[in-house]
This record gives C-alpha cells, sequence and structure tokens, in this order.
C-alpha cells in the first residue's frame, strides 16, 4: 500500500500563495487609495498596514510551528519506506526510512508544538537494542491516510 499526500501538499501551498498575494493586494491597496489615508474607524493608514502585516506574519510563524511535511509511505516487499522533506521555502532537506518489516519494534503517534504538530516516531530492532528513529511530521496527512498508516504499521510491529 502507498500512501502519498502530493495533493494535500499542493494545495497548502497553493494556500500560501493566495495568502501571500492578498496580504500584498492590501497592503498596496492601502497605500495606493485615499479610503486609508485620514483614518478609518480611529485607525490611521500606517497602523491598518501593521496589522495586515502582524496577521500574515503570525499565520507564517503559525505554518511554520505546524511542521507540514510532503510524506510518502510504501510497504510493497520486505522493507518499509518512508520518505519525507519540510514543506518551506527553506530548508527542504529530502529524508528517507527504510526499515525491514520484520525489525519494526513500536512506532508512536504524539503531539509537539502546542498541540499543532503531529509526529510519528519510528523504533526498530538492531541487534539486541531498540533505536529511534527522529519524528517525522505528519500533520499534513488527512484523518484517512493518517487512520491507513496506523493500520499498516501495527500489522508489523513486533514484539
Amino acid at each position: 500500500m502507498t500512501i502519498d499526500n502530493q495533493k494535500t501538499v499542493i494545495r497548502i501551498f497553493l494556500r500560501k500563495m493566495f495568502i501571500a498575494i492578498i496580504t500584498v493586494v492590501m497592503v498596496v491597496a492601502m497605500l495606493a487609495t485615499k479610503w486609508f489615508s485620514p483614518e478609518l474607524l480611529g485607525i490611521t493608514q500606517y497602523q491598518w498596514i501593521i496589522m495586515v502585516a502582524t496577521i500574515y506574519i503570525l499565520l507564517v510563524i503559525g505554518s511554520w510551528l505546524r511542521g507540514l511535511n510532503y510524506f510518502y509511505f510504501d510497504d510493497k516487499g520486505d522493507k518499509i519506506i518512508i520518505r519525507y522533506y519540510p514543506i518551506r521555502p527553506l530548508g527542504r532537506t529530502k529524508r528517507a526510512v527504510q526499515i525491514p518489516k520484520t525489525a519494526l519494534a513500536k512506532y508512536e503517534i504524539s503531539r509537539r508544538n502546542l498541540g499543532l504538530k503531529k509526529v510519528l516516531v519510528l523504533h526498530q530492532h538492531v541487534k539486541k537494542n531498540v533505536a529511534k528513529y527522529p519524528p517525522i511530521g505528519i500533520t499534513s496527512l488527512t484523518q484517512q491516510e493518517l487512520s491507513k498508516l496506523e493500520q499498516k504499521l501495527s500489522i508489523y510491529v513486533r514484539a
């Protein structure tokens, strides 16, 4: 079975671009029109611009805290393959995890960053120990994709 959230990633990227364009258009409109020149609702033109910019910055920070990732899961063959990389302009380090199906010790799904970010932590049997992989952000998965992932991983977990 394969889980690939490419469509969700494209939708998130387009939403971010749309919000950025709307913000720029609003700021340019506030500077170019006379509506905001003296005051509107007791707020000056520059205060309106600062409010719009602050809202945009808060949305960007919220998106960054959620740690959205492109996520690919494949369990065909004798290995579990997970590929992922963050959806942000800088720091797009592509990463991959390959675990033999027989070596998966356990998995954990938890929330971080004030409950905004869901992460998957995999544990693998290595000789007589258990190795823990770094957390993988899975916030961008839909509820249906997340339940499929949990079902598949629970099949391969061995004691």
